[in-house]
């Protein structure tokens, strides 16, 4: 029978060797083969793992929890009568808000040596600027207050999702824990929320004399969930940046050389970016290809809790198939599947369609987020782990601009059907070079490719 003491395997990714407190490893502990001392440490260490499991999987429930209420922007806006040029331009201002946030905090973050504290801060900050988003929508001069507040609320609201998953992949790699099984959380939480909006707010907003209630009540509702997650992350010990002699360090000290000096990580930053531009048209003019098929735009919630719940078995899956196949193998996958995604939508037909479709999306998401978030972590130094991961958001942010700066126009020009068939293209061609890149820094550059890391152990095979 199974020790109660130990972690539950769906957390536990234990890295081969590890030495305990005294002599011998893990492994030989566990198996009897130590002292009563070296298998107490082994069962201590156990219920550490644990609670830390439980501790990163209540942030990363909380957080998508509270983050899915948020899916509704655009929704509010179409409802509210707004045009694809008008949602396209203040998209692109968002990710341009976007593109300098991200790096902003990350790069703070690693200054002060701590991603807690400008979490805290996003949480609130954006709690308290989301929820004002329905009440806002007046004019001056002809302009929506809304081209203001928004990206307001997106320079604290969006580096939250790029800081949340530095914190716990560094302690998934410092601590041995299984990053995929604490990520799937988050996957539940949003698919749940998804499923039970797409269901909620057409009655609530067909009961309401606006025809809009339900949708407005998402932003308050974001901010309040928030409050959870923040009562999560203050009960959360940060370690991360633990052993370092300085709680800050000056820029000089950063050597931000060492980023864009790394050929692997800049091609996987131009990879995402280049992949964004059609990937965040696809979300973002999501509900005209609904409005389109004669679907209640209000019913992406069903879209995007299918989604969800679809990641959670690649996220359960990335610890074992990142210890047999390098991370680029997966996010090449994950290309395959969005180029696909794309195409399948621009052939839908009907809702079941749509609902089919999106568990491509899912899929590729569940190998995205896993694969990606670490892919990073193990190309960039200690020191530059939050600023290249916010970085790597940037970089999402600044495709967006590109995106949805054009897309709304090429909407109107060419059709929704159309432009999801061209994005399709844009990513076959995007994922083309990225293949690409691997043989080219080998045979011409002489670099090494990234190398299989088994999680938590520290070296490569």
């Amino acid at each position: 029978m199974q020790d109660s003491n130990k972690d539950p395997e769906i957390f536990r990714n234990e890295p081969a060797g590890q030495e305990t407190a005294g002599q011998g490893t893990v492994e030989q502990a566990a198996a009897g083969q130590g002292t009563p001392s070296q298998e107490n440490t082994v069962q201590e260490s156990d219920q550490s793992r644990l609670k830390l499991s439980i501790k990163y999987a209540a942030m990363s429930f909380t957080y998508w929890f509270a983050s899915c209420f948020g899916i509704y922007l655009t929704t509010f806006l179409v409802s509210n009568g707004w045009q694809t040029t008008q949602v396209g331009l203040l998209n692109s201002v968002n990710s341009a808000v976007g593109a300098v946030s991200a790096p902003f905090w990350g790069t703070v973050s690693d200054k002060i040596r701590s991603i807690k504290k400008i979490i805290i801060v996003l949480i609130i900050a954006a709690g308290l600027t989301f929820a004002l988003i329905p009440f806002m929508d007046w004019k001056i001069a002809g302009i929506s207050l809304l081209f203001i507040l928004v990206p307001l609320s997106t320079f604290f609201k969006q580096p939250l999702n790029s800081l949340v998953d530095n914190w716990t992949v560094r302690s998934c790699n410092k601590h041995g824990l299984h990053f995929g099984a604490i990520r799937s959380f988050g996957s539940i939480s949003f698919g749940i929320v998804g499923l039970v909006l797409g269901y909620l707010i057409p009655k609530i907003n067909a009961s309401s004399e606006s025809g809009m209630l339900g949708t407005k009540l998402t932003f308050p509702l974001y901010s309040a969930f928030s409050l959870v997650l923040l009562l999560v992350v203050l009960s959360t010990k940060e370690d991360t940046y633990q052993g370092s002699t300085r709680r800050s360090q000056s820029f000089r000290e950063m050597h931000f050389g060492q980023l864009f000096t790394n050929y692997y990580y800049m091609t996987y930053l131009i990879y995402a970016m280049i992949i964004q531009i059609p990937l965040s048209c696809v979300f973002s003019f999501f509900s005209y290809l609904l409005k389109d098929i004669n679907v209640d735009i209000n019913m992406i919630g069903y879209v995007q809790g299918l989604k969800a719940f679809i990641e959670i078995p690649m996220l359960l899956l990335m610890d074992k198939v990142r210890n047999k196949v390098p991370l680029y193998y997966l996010l090449i996958a994950s290309g395959i599947l969005y180029m696909l995604e794309a195409l399948f939508y621009s052939m839908a037909g009907n809702f079941l369609h749509i609902m089919l479709i999106c568990m491509l999306q899912g899929l590729a998401g569940g190998l995205h987020i896993a694969a990606g978030s670490n892919y990073v972590a193990t190309l960039a130094p200690e020191n530059l782990k939050a600023t290249a991961q916010t970085l790597n958001g940037s970089m999402v942010s600044i495709a967006g601009i590109l995106g949805n700066a054009i897309g709304g126009f090429v909407i109107q020009a060419i059709g929704i059907r159309t432009f999801y068939r061209m994005s399709a293209f844009i990513l076959l061609g995007a994922l083309t070079l990225y293949m690409l890149s691997f043989p080219f820094g080998e045979k011409v550059l002489h670099l090494k490719r990234p190398q299989i890391v088994k999680h938590g152990a520290g070296h490569s095979h």
